[in-house]
């Protein structure tokens, strides 16, 4: 069966993450005043999931280079989101993601005092991708130029896990039909299987329905979401056990790796079931 290689030093896997950066991301998730700007959300989101992925490949005091970690951000332009020292880099080793942050943010986090009331407690957050939102949405781009990428990452690390792909977005690709490029970028293989694309959609209307992981296009409302359907990979074995388990509600074998509607929730659970099932293997 597929999605089942060892990763290693030897054979890696990839995260390859795309954020929509179109000046829509600046409204609030789900469009409730109180709810944080989704482009400033999605980057504290992808930022923690960093930081997971440094944590699960440290060993023994060392960030071992089980995976490479891209972040593209499609808006005004198609481009790396990294800056500093690691500016323009499309796919980053995650020792040298660890070695190079922007920079590091003092945060407060509310924990229990085992008494039945909270404190909070000042934290580190490592910072490497910052909130943008000004442009459009050339989604079509940025799946042609992970494409572009992850061929020459499936060719040099044949018998590894796949790549993972997850797009975050609040609308539709406004350069085109994105059904195209995203069959090009998962058609790309390693021994093990296919790159596998995950579309995690946000709105900004709070009353919208929330459709996690749907397995009949069917069931979907409108044209746009069963566009984002058709694009979406099926989801395989591990993330089926993981989404399960984290949405506390069996998936069917054919769900495909789509999210619409997401809140905050939604958003951080589609993160974990995207990148959980490799680093667990």
């Amino acid at each position: 069966m597929s999605y089942q290689a060892e990763i290693s030093r030897v054979n890696p896997t990839c995260f390859l993450f795309l954020v929509d950066h179109s000046s829509s991301m600046s409204y609030p998730v789900m469009g409730i005043p109180s709810n944080p700007k989704k482009s400033i959300f999605v980057a504290d989101a992808l930022n923690k999931t960093i930081q997971s992925l440094i944590v699960s490949a440290s060993k023994d005091m060392d960030v071992r280079r089980y995976y490479q970690v891209g972040v593209i951000g499609y808006g005004f332009e198609v481009e790396s989101s990294l800056g500093g020292d690691l500016k323009g880099q499309d796919l980053v080793w995650i020792d040298d993601l660890y070695q190079h942050p922007l920079r590091i943010e003092d945060r407060l986090r509310k924990e229990s005092d085992g008494a039945g009331s909270y404190i909070e407690v000042s934290m580190k957050l490592p910072v490497w991708v910052d909130p943008v939102s000004k442009g459009q949405t050339p989604m079509c781009q940025a799946l042609e130029h992970s494409r572009d990428i992850l061929r020459t990452w499936v060719e040099k690390y044949p018998n590894s896990y796949p790549p993972t792909v997850i797009n975050l977005t609040d609308g539709e690709a406004n350069d085109g039909d994105p059904r195209k490029p995203a069959a090009e970028l998962t058609s790309l293989a390693t021994n093990d299987g296919n790159v596998i694309l995950l579309t995690v959609h946000t709105s900004s209307r709070e009353f919208d329905e929330q459709i996690f992981f749907p397995d009949d296009i069917n069931k979907l409302p409108d044209h746009f979401s069963k566009i984002m359907f058709e694009l979406s990979s099926v989801l395989p074995p591990a993330m089926l056990r993981t989404g399960s388990e984290l949405l506390d509600s069996p998936l069917n074998e054919n769900a495909h790796g789509f999210v619409y509607n997401a809140d905050i929730a939604g958003i951080v659970q589609a993160l974990e079931i995207g990148t959980r099932p490799a680093i667990a293997l």
